[in-house]
């Protein structure tokens, strides 16, 4: 082992420890590797094919490591003549270098490259915590933008859930998600007509995605029920429960059972009514093994805490209507 000094340099060639006035300096294994080379053989020509071998163990390799490496040497002292290039050739070093006596005692060696070590070791540690914690999610602009809109709807701020879903339709116009919540955001403005052609496209683009059709069914129900429609408002409560359940939408099947109980409690038609009453009567035979299991289990809990946000759009501010659709708010509560 021998410890070599340039300048107010000091170059362990054993630890590749470089120190600058006492103090650790961090550099690149090959930058140590490059400099050992040079201060065994100083103001000697090295060429780069022995730099090469030196380095990565062959003569052939990209010249481009090279140069990176003797610009870290050079970078050490930017106003000092470390190195000087031989074009097409190699390179030559050119600072002074003496060889530091090895003292008797290692105590105080060892201990010097213990904390050079140590020192080495933290700053490494230090540059993988930040590249670590430099990772952080990153979202699809469609997903994004979509749960943007979705927190303006929560808050009712609907002009600003409107251009979060306008953006999300274009950065993907097939989400099912977005059309879907824009209807909503046109039904709460009651705008009916444009929730009613939004509600009527995922109907017919979800013929086989029961769960889409059966949110669009959910909304056209709800839209015929401001309407008086109530004869209409039933049948895609029931088109909607139907499509629920082929989808395995157990919680969604559950609320369009109550949103068909009161629907058909507040008809004014008894044989209409009379004959519903039969039709939701076989499917809740149907249907109550899977209500059941809704009531025995954690999904049961999840569906409780769903309720008030889920049905809330069923409420209306039109005075005179609010006690017609007094049924269907039953299941708020």
């Amino acid at each position: 082992m021998a410890t070599f000094k340039f300048l107010d340099f000091t170059f362990c060639d054993q630890s590749y420890q470089l120190c600058q006035s006492g103090k650790a300096i961090h550099i690149r294994p090959k930058t140590a590797q490059a400099i050992e080379v040079f201060i065994n053989n100083p103001h000697s020509l090295i060429t780069k094919d022995e730099l090469h071998t030196a380095l990565w163990g062959n003569s052939q390799h990209q010249d481009y490591r090279l140069f990176q490496v003797i610009s870290e040497i050079r970078k050490l002292a930017p106003n000092e003549n470390l190195i000087r290039t031989q074009p097409n050739h190699g390179y030559y070093w050119l600072a002074p270098i003496d060889k530091l006596a090895v003292k008797k005692s290692n105590k105080v060696t060892n201990y010097t490259i213990a904390v050079c070590l140590a020192i080495s070791a933290i700053t490494s540690t230090s540059f993988l915590i930040q590249e670590n914690t430099a990772i952080e999610p990153i979202l699809p602009p469609a997903f994004s933008s979509y749960t943007n809109a979705a927190d303006a709807y929560r808050s009712q701020d609907y002009a600003t859930a409107q251009k979060w879903l306008e953006f999300s339709l274009k950065e993907n116009p097939y989400s099912q998600e977005a059309k879907l919540l824009l209807a909503e955001i046109k039904f709460s403005q009651q705008q009916l007509a444009h929730a009613k052609q939004l509600a009527h496209e995922l109907v017919l683009e979800n013929e086989s995605q029961s769960y889409y059709r059966g949110q669009a069914l959910s909304l056209l129900s709800r839209i015929a029920t401001m309407q008086h429609n109530f004869k209409d408002a039933l049948d895609f409560a029931i088109q909607g429960k139907k499509s629920a359940e082929e989808g395995f939408a157990i919680c969604s099947a559950h609320m369009f059972e109550q949103q068909i109980a009161a629907l058909i409690s507040k008809q004014q038609d008894r044989p209409l009514n009379s004959k519903v009453r039969m039709q939701t009567d076989s499917e809740e035979v149907l249907s109550s093994n899977a209500e059941n299991k809704i009531e025995k289990s954690e999904y049961a809990q999840l569906c409780k805490e769903l309720k008030d946000s889920v049905t809330s759009k069923l409420e209306c501010e039109n005075v005179e209507f609010t006690a017609q659709l007094m049924g269907i708010r039953q299941f708020i509560t």
